[in-house]
């Protein structure tokens, strides 16, 4: 039962990483990495993979290798965050 749920987190965890690709709100890495825990914990299938697809696969590797997340990521994410900040102090009356 436990493998199933952690199945199930780990999909929900990826699409919402999915959609972070496309919504400068949702974070992408974090939900990725939520998805790569879970995939370990309950199919080694799915976190092969989740390692080897061409997208995830280099963030999750770096994750669990170094520990690291690449700084493109890093400059995207805070760059993103800048620009929502920016765009709602601009928009606030």
């Amino acid at each position: 039962m436990l493998r199933y749920a952690l199945l199930l987190a780990g999909c929900l965890a990826l699409a919402l990483g999915t959609l972070g690709i496309f919504l400068p709100l949702l974070p992408t890495t974090p939900f990725v990495l939520l998805a790569a825990l879970c995939f370990a914990k309950a199919s080694p299938r799915f976190h092969h993979w989740l390692l080897q697809h061409q997208t995830f696969g280099p963030m999750v590797h770096n994750w669990e290798q170094r520990r690291a997340i690449p700084i493109p990521a890093k400059i995207l994410s805070s760059s993103m965050m800048a620009l929502s900040m920016g765009m709602l102090v601009w928009r606030m009356p």
